[in-house]
């Protein structure tokens, strides 16, 4: 089912461009749509460092669908973080680096008259990449204390890390939470304690996010995820480019990927297990064995490092500012050459392009 819904897609199409990481997702997307694609093309985006290279699983995949790879690097002059990054998006969630991927988009659209962009956008969510205790309960809710539920234990001990001991107690905590409102994980650095406190009253909720009674946690958390992959769902204006399409967020893949148990998802000790056997005979032995893949962290520290003084300049006198939904106490810990620094740096890219869609609207407006 999910082959031919991916299949499908590709048919629609004269010629397909899909960035590949040889992650999971994407690599999934690209095998099945080198079935019926009348022109398919690899992107592999770029970064110096070695978490941001992701070529020598990039090219396994290349090879086995037989598609040439196309690589680019990321380039840092592509971005200017006082401009909008993506203001046709309802939110401003876009980060900076898309612009640098934007920008050899445009390039290859010309060269390969691409008509579609393809990705594996969504796969986590669809896919049921939770790393919680959520899959012990509601095993247990479902089939009692039976044997398998330990199998489940020692999964989750493979997947984490954690002790069976910890699994336990964050279970148990849960199962008792199982009636209450369910608890949203909300990044608050670098707000005000006045937006802070705006947020905590918002609503209403998303019909996703409230569980009907009796509802598996693990289950409503998958739900939830849902919620999220579709902030991935557009890159572009649809009247000025090539449709963006994630084919695993076709309705029959999310449908059947919902009914299966949580707990199944990470069987064998693996996230997105059911997935990984599932595609065996398209996505190659290599692909399918990753737990992890690099991304573009590295890139995003440069744009910062290149931008620092411009992003301190850009939050102090916008408009997020002004409106005080700010903590500008935030710029002075990114300086700091930690852990803790780095994330705060990406925090505040997050602010900035924030900040510059902002801007972007308010002069659409004032215009």
């Amino acid at each position: 089912m999910a082959l031919d819904c991916i299949e499908s897609w590709a048919s629609c199409f004269d010629s397909i461009l899909i960035g590949v990481s040889g992650g999971l997702d994407s690599s999934i997307v690209a095998g099945a749509a080198s079935r019926h694609a009348a022109a398919l093309h690899c992107l592999t985006m770029i970064e110096d460092d070695a978490i941001g290279d992701e070529r020598r699983y990039a090219s396994i995949l290349a090879k086995a669908i037989g598609v040439p790879l196309l690589e680019a690097h990321y380039g840092l002059g592509k971005v200017d973080i006082g401009r909008a990054v993506a203001p046709h998006h309802p939110w401003p969630h876009a980060p900076f680096y898309m612009q640098a991927i934007a920008s050899v988009h445009e390039e290859l659209c010309r060269e390969n008259h691409i008509d579609a962009f393809f990705s594996g956008n969504g796969g986590d969510n669809i896919f049921c990449a939770i790393r919680s205790a959520s899959p012990f309960v509601d095993r247990f809710m479902a089939q009692g204390p039976r044997h398998g539920l330990f199998d489940t234990l020692r999964d989750l001990s493979d997947l984490t890390g954690a002790s069976g001991a910890t699994i336990l107690r964050h279970a148990w905590d849960r199962y008792r939470d199982c009636s209450r409102p369910p608890r949203l994980h909300r990044d608050t650095s670098g707000l005000s304690s006045a937006a802070i406190a705006e947020l905590d009253q918002s609503g209403p909720w998303h019909p996703w996010m409230e569980a009907p009674d009796g509802t598996p946690p693990g289950k409503a958390a998958h739900v939830r995820l849902l919620a999220r992959a579709q902030r991935s769902i557009e890159l572009y204006p649809r009247r000025t480019h090539p449709q963006h399409v994630a084919p695993l967020l076709s309705q029959p893949i999310v449908e059947t990927c919902l009914s299966i148990p949580t707990w199944q998802w990470i069987e064998g000790g693996r996230d997105r297990a059911v997935a990984r056997a599932a595609f065996k005979p398209i996505v190659p032995v290599q692909l399918l064995r990753r737990t992890s893949k690099g991304g573009p962290g590295g890139f995003m520290q440069r744009i910062f490092q290149a931008n620092a003084e411009h992003a301190g300049d850009l939050l102090r006198t916008g408009l997020l500012a002004r409106a005080g939904l700010l903590d500008l106490r935030t710029l002075k810990r990114a300086s700091q050459p930690t852990v803790a620094g780095f994330e705060q740096a990406q925090r505040i890219l997050a602010l900035c392009a924030a900040e510059s869609w902002v801007r972007w609207w308010t002069d659409v407006g004032a215009s």
